[in-house]
Order: structure tokens, then C-alpha cells, then sequence
């Protein structure tokens, strides 16, 4: 059963899907010790796109967007050096979802119960569209209006505190470089149309990606090269690893006083069988010593086990901080720099 789940938001042809695809292409070999590991059917379905992406040319290379109404579960498991950090499912859902509320209430039901239940909510826009500067801005206006449907009832639903992060995903990027579209002027837009999401307090990143800066020359003929496709989900690892950690802690530390309670009240029964002139029960002291020792060892284990989650949620964090350069962080409307200090320090 997966930890957490992470839904993305985006119309037909924003990239959701090859997304999904790009991360899972990058991270089943791995990146820096951590990699991906899925279900058998999710990745065999994948195993088949990465075959159809490396042979094909052209448009017929990439895999079709979710169709319609139509979603898919993904469950995905992160290790880091063969050592599990979190399992979390992907809701990838079919581009026109958000607009069939009448036609479906259903599906849309189940999409915004989707939303509800994430830990990190995605929206994908599509670079593309951004490709021709003067168009940019009406082509992201559509785009916005159309996920207002979901994303307004969503965001107006929580306080700032209770909201997930949320990351803005721009896909195709490599377009936008040929273009010399920069990235400023993307966030600049961003802001402008998405202006009820960067409201003050709010967590917000923006990342750009792409399959690869050359994968659409010569008719998309091009290397399949992923830039920054894992940067997105191990945003939301963090966020949601960070979180899980603070509480374990908390457990840990409490199940550790607890022995150490243990230690205290067994250590006093045997000075105080020790003191007895006559009748010095020896058995019970030998009874108090095993449980002293076994108290040492589970708060071992304890120690060991905070030492380990340490480990992992900085090692995480590293690997964000190593490619803070490629994305955006707001809160609100305002830059900030990633910082994962006060989360990990608390653990």
C-alpha cells in the first residue's frame, strides 16, 4: 500500500504522460543511488513506451495521452541504494477529465477526491504553447480556464496551511530554449494568469523539463536525454518524507523513554534487593538484568532506526539542493531559496 499519492493535473497534450514516462525512464536505471521501482503491469506498460521512445522517429515515438476520461493508477516505490524511502501512487488523469462535470459527474467526483487526498498536487503546462511569444499568454489563459474547474474548488477549500505544495510543471522546455523563450518571462506569466494560486503563504514551485534539449531535432529524431524530469516527484517526496519523519521521530523518542523508564525502575529494584541483609531474591535481580538488557536493545534499535530515516530524508534534500538552479521555489508571489535546513533539522 503506497504512502502517499501525488495527482496530476494538465489538458490533453500538456505532457502528463510522457512525463510519467520520462521518470520512469531516468529513474529504473537510477540517479545518484536512488531509483524507481513499480509494479510487474505498470512496468511492463512503461518497459514497452521506453522500447517505442528509443526505436521510433518522429511523433509516433511518444505514447499517446490518457484519452478522455480516462485514468490510470501508478504505484512506485523510491529507493535510495536499495533501501525504500516511501512508496507513492501517481494519479495520471486523461486530459479532459476536468471539464466533463456535467457529462460525468463521476469521474470528475473521483478526480476531486483525488486532489483532496494528495500530498502534492501537479499542474502540467504545456511549453509548447509557449513557443510563440506573443501567443504565450492567451494560450496559458485558455489553459487556466479550463483547470480552474478543479484546481479553484481545490485551492478555495483549504487554508494556506493545510494546502500541499503545489508544482507548476512546463513541459517541452527544450522548444522554449530554441525558441529563447526564457524562464523568467514563463514565470512572469505564470503569475499573471495563475495569480489566485500564488497568494501570500502559499508554497509553490516551478519546474521546467523536457525528454531532451535535441530530442525534437530532425523530426524528433533526437537522444532521449530527461533534464530535470526527477526533480518534480522528489519534491513532493521531500515534502511528504519530511513530514513522515517528524512523526516517527516522535514515536521513536517515545518508545525510547520508555525503556529508558524501564532501565530506571529495574535499576532501583535491584539496588534495593541488593541492600537486603537477608533474603536477597537473586533470581528477580537476574529477571531485572533481562529486562535492562533488552531495554538497552530496543533503544538501540531505536537510535538506529532515527539514524537511518536521517540518512534518507538527507539524502533526499541533497539531491534537490544539488539541482536548486532549476527551479523555482515561491511562497506566494515571492522567490525564495530552497532551504531544507529546518525540515531536517527536526529530525
Amino acid at each position: 500500500m503506497a504512502d502517499t499519492k501525488f495527482t496530476a493535473l494538465g489538458l490533453s497534450g500538456s505532457g502528463k504522460t510522457c512525463y510519467l514516462l520520462g521518470m520512469y525512464y531516468e529513474m529504473c536505471v537510477g540517479i545518484n543511488g536512488f531509483t524507481l521501482v513499480t509494479t510487474n503491469e505498470a512496468a511492463s506498460k512503461l518497459e514497452r513506451w521506453m522500447d517505442q521512445l528509443d526505436d521510433e522517429v518522429g511523433q509516433d515515438r511518444f505514447p499517446s495521452g490518457t484519452s478522455l476520461t480516462e485514468f490510470t493508477n501508478y504505484c512506485f516505490e523510491l529507493n535510495y541504494y536499495n533501501e525504500s524511502i516511501m512508496a507513492f501512487d501517481w494519479a495520471d488523469y486523461g486530459g479532459r477529465t476536468i471539464e466533463v462535470r456535467e457529462n460525468n459527474p463521476k469521474v470528475f467526483t473521483k478526480l476531486s477526491n483525488s486532489i483532496k487526498e494528495s500530498t502534492a498536487l501537479y499542474i502540467f503546462i504545456d511549453g509548447e504553447l509557449l513557443c510563440d511569444e506573443e501567443k504565450g499568454s492567451k494560450n496559458i489563459q485558455k489553459q487556466k480556464r479550463k483547470l480552474n474547474n478543479s484546481i479553484d474548488a481545490f485551492v478555495k477549500s483549504h487554508n494556506n496551511e493545510d494546502l500541499p505544495p503545489i508544482v507548476f510543471v512546463i513541459t517541452k522546455f527544450d522548444l522554449c530554449n530554441k525558441e529563447n523563450i526564457k524562464e523568467n518571462e514563463i514565470i512572469d506569466i505564470l503569475k499573471k494568469k495563475f495569480n489566485d494560486i500564488f497568494a501570500p503563504g502559499r508554497l509553490i514551485y516551478v519546474v521546467p523539463v523536457s525528454l531532451g534539449n535535441e530530442i525534437s531535432d530532425d523530426d524528433y529524431s533526437g537522444e532521449v536525454e530527461p533534464v530535470n524530469i526527477h526533480i518534480p516527484f522528489f519534491i513532493g517526496i521531500f515534502h511528504e518524507f519530511g513530514e513522515r519523519c517528524v512523526g516517527i521521530k516522535e514515536e521513536i523518542l517515545k518508545e525510547e523513554q520508555e525503556n529508558r523508564n524501564q532501565i530506571s525502575q529495574n535499576i532501583n529494584t535491584i539496588n534495593h534487593e541488593k541492600k537486603k541483609w537477608f533474603f536477597t531474591r537473586h533470581k528477580k535481580i537476574d529477571r531485572c538484568e533481562k529486562k535492562i538488557q533488552d531495554a538497552e536493545t530496543k533503544i538501540k534499535s531505536c537510535q538506529e532506526s532515527l539514524k537511518k530515516y536521517r540518512k534518507l530524508l538527507t539524502a533526499v534534500s541533497t539531491e534537490l539542493s544539488r539541482t536548486s538552479s532549476a527551479f523555482k521555489v515561491f511562497s506566494g508571489s515571492e522567490e525564495k531559496n530552497f532551504s531544507p535546513v529546518d525540515i531536517v533539522s527536526e529530525i
